[in-house]
């Protein structure tokens, strides 16, 4: 998978595969992605993808069938409990609907106060001061401290779930379509904050979304997830300008107005594409490409480097299509 050259992953996923039994539906199927430290890594496609299933794994809310997920060189799913309790810590979560995620019950102090209490962190002065400036650090003053959730805009909410998020010192913050709730103007503020906290604290970001104009605007990298399989992983930069696979191309081709044969977030679409999955060892996307060759519908393709003939400095570009099997990828 694509990765800063000298820079070890922060977070590193191998093989994950993940099932939700009773519903006799696989959720993630055998991906390997990595995330450089200090880097975003935005992880895309419609609803069902298996975007959100990979996070609750990470956070080990799930447990998968199989495969290892590791932090900082760590097999999260093997640690001892004091490496665990600080998995936990420096790993935190911004959920989409700030107003579900935040107690009605809890003032803001009372929200921010209780992962410090949780993890340990400090004592009470120092915890008091800790949530003065994490209340400035996300553009909300001293007064917010006695309100509760209900008395904020959600632009102000989901700052608040930010900084709940952030007190605990996290080098990996995970956002679950964090501004899909949001209108355009709130969503942009929250994107500049978020952009701003990866500046000045370096904090590396697994940023799960929908909507390719935020990944745009955020992402250093791209991970393209279909039907629980993990089609494409490149720079960003390299995603928008050459995407490989037709699965992309179509999620572009909506995403900047235009219409593919299917819209890739159709119910109906998707729903067929999984029923011409199971059982089957063909390319889950075979029956909706339109670059379907005959071994698309009698093999399932591997992950390939793609080779980028016009390029003088090669980023690396790994996308499943038989369309890069190594007799085509110099002609790309």
């Amino acid at each position: 998978m694509p990765e800063q050259p000298n820079r070890p992953p922060l977070l590193e996923i191998r093989d994950l595969s993940l099932s939700f039994h009773q519903q006799e539906q696989v959720a993630v199927d055998r991906v390997s992605l990595s995330i450089t430290q200090g880097s975003t890594l935005g992880l895309v496609g419609a609803s069902g993808a298996g975007k959100s299933s990979i996070a609750r794994a990470i956070l080990q809310l799930v447990k998968p069938d199989s495969g290892e997920i590791f932090f900082k060189g760590k097999d999260v799913h093997r640690m001892n409990p004091q490496d665990l309790k600080f998995c936990r810590q420096r790993i935190q979560l911004v959920f989409q609907e700030p107003s579900a995620s935040l107690s009605p019950r809890r003032t803001v102090e009372q929200t921010l106060l209780e992962p410090l209490q949780h993890f340990d962190i400090g004592d009470t002065n120092s915890r008091y001061e800790k949530v003065l400036h994490i209340l400035d650090t996300v553009g909300l003053d001293q007064s917010a401290l006695q309100r509760y959730p209900h008395q904020f805009s959600s632009g102000q909410q989901q700052r608040i779930a930010i900084a709940r998020a952030l007190i605990t010192n996290p080098e990996l913050l995970i956002a679950d379509e964090a501004v899909a709730s949001l209108d355009v103007s709130i969503q942009a503020q929250i994107l500049q904050l978020i952009q701003k906290l990866q500046q000045d604290f370096g904090i590396t970001f697994l940023f799960i979304s929908h909507d390719l104009a935020v990944i745009r605007q955020i992402a250093d990298e791209v991970a393209v997830m279909y039907q629980g399989q993990l089609l494409e992983h490149s720079s960003a930069d390299q995603f928008f300008s050459e995407p490989a696979h037709p699965y992309s191309k179509t999620l572009l081709s909506f995403a900047q107005g235009k219409a593919p044969v299917h819209r890739p977030d159709d119910k109906r679409y998707l729903e067929r594409s999984r029923r011409k999955a199971v059982n089957s060892s063909a390319c889950l996307f075979a029956g909706f490409c339109p670059d379907k060759m005959q071994i698309c519908e009698q093999a399932e393709p591997a992950m390939h480097d793609v080779q980028h003939k016009y390029q003088d400095a090669l980023e690396p570009h790994c996308v499943k299509c038989h369309l890069y099997n190594e007799v085509n990828t110099h002609d790309f």
